[in-house]
């Protein structure tokens, strides 16, 4: 027979069944009256003859010995996939939830409140898929609330794109005068990823060919992040130094040794993620006030800047694939010079000749030098002549 407590409730011990180790399943049952706790007690017998575990664990939990047991063997970019999903998207909001408690609503109403992209919110549900239909398959829970979510309407989709003229212009001009410039002119004009210029060293840096060679990248799960792998095989790679950028570079390598980071923190170590953000965020500062943004108390009125909000430094790699792409250089070359697979099964067996490295490599010189010197179009206009020529060429092989 229950016992009623000091706070109203009725409760008892009881013991289901043994399990498999012959060890005592015990739960404790509990209802406000006497028909409620019988009614809590036969569901309880109900959900146990299912191999249902009626336990109190949350979501935080189980997302944890989820991602550990069912996600511990994907590669370490997919780890940290799911491990930002869950960290940033799905704990604050239903962390403290018992597993047994979410329903189909409380989950709606997460991705009903995530403000970002589409592709980014299909993510978080198909995380919220995965963590729930495992835990439907360990008998956690008995049914899957995250069956029929819905991606809320008016999703944005991914905007990254090029910079405009006047924006190029900008972070050009920024650059010359910008202690962290050389920084940034290396991800717009070599097509680096944020990591791969952080980790960059400077005997990855070959003046005398003129061309640099990608072989990790630091990644900031960590304020001091870790020295990886790039994000694909395709990763390592080398690409061409564009001749504008050869001085900047030859500055910020002068006095250090081979070992040594060309983008190094104060103290020479390596960059934090702390600082690779600041000198981001001090060079956007000034490529808004270059474009005419005025300040109050010296904060920005972003409202009166002339140069794009949404600037990021994907978007300096997506301008570097614009670039070469208008310089003429062929999509093999464009593929490793960016470090993206190749969806062309012949592709994977066409290695990027000496020759071929050095005709784009001359494109984009061209490219580069009149868009920012100035200098005469005629050698880009032949360029790009030799190369369509060269693509009517093979198209009649073919």
């Amino acid at each position: 027979m229950p016992k009623r407590g000091k706070d109203g409730y009725y409760r008892e011990d009881i013991e289901l069944f043994r399990g498999p180790d012959d060890k005592r399943k015990r739960k404790t049952i509990r209802g406000k009256t006497l028909k409620e706790f019988n009614r809590n007690l036969e569901e309880a017998k109900r959900l146990y003859a299912k191999g249902i575990a009626l336990n109190d664990i949350t979501v935080y939990e189980w997302g944890e010995r989820w991602r550990s047991v069912y996600k511990g063997k994907v590669n370490e970019e997919r780890q940290e996939h799911f491990e930002r999903k869950l960290r940033i998207d799905i704990y604050p909001e239903i962390g403290d939830m018992r597993m047994r408690d979410v329903r189909a609503s409380n989950l709606q109403e997460l991705l009903n409140g995530i403000e970002k992209a589409k592709d980014t919110v299909s993510k978080v549900r198909s995380t919220l898929q995965q963590l729930f239909t495992a835990a439907e398959t360990e008998g956690i829970i008995e049914r899957n609330p995250s069956l029929y979510l819905e991606l809320p309407d008016g999703l944005k989709e991914e905007s990254l794109r090029a910079l405009t003229k006047e924006e190029s212009n900008i972070v050009w001009k920024v650059a010359n005068r910008h202690k962290h410039g050389t920084y940034v002119l290396t991800m717009q004009l070599c097509g680096l990823r944020r990591g791969e210029a952080a980790g960059l060293k400077v005997e990855k840096v070959n003046f005398e060919k003129k061309r640099i060679r990608v072989k990790e990248a630091i990644r900031y799960r960590t304020n001091q992040g870790r020295v990886k792998n790039p994000k694909s095989q395709s990763g390592f790679r080398e690409m061409p130094i564009p001749d504008i950028l050869i001085p900047f570079l030859i500055k910020q390598c002068a006095g250090k040794s081979p070992g040594d980071y060309v983008f190094p923190c104060v103290d020479g170590r390596r960059p934090t993620g702390t600082a690779v953000r600041r000198w981001w965020e001090s060079f956007l500062r000034q490529c808004h006030l270059t474009s005419g943004a005025k300040t109050y108390r010296n904060a920005l009125i972003i409202e009166t800047s002339k140069f794009g909000t949404d600037i990021s430094p994907q978007n300096l790699r997506h301008d570097y694939a614009t670039s070469i792409h208008a310089a003429g250089v062929h999509e093999k070359e464009q593929k490793s010079f960016l470090g993206h697979k190749s969806s062309d099964v012949t592709d994977r067996y066409r290695e990027v000749s000496e020759e071929s490295f050095n005709r784009a490599a001359g494109q984009i010189n061209n490219f580069f030098d009149f868009k920012y010197l100035k200098r005469p179009v005629l050698a880009l206009f032949f360029g790009q002549i030799n190369h369509y020529a060269s693509t009517l060429k093979s198209g009649e092989k073919e």
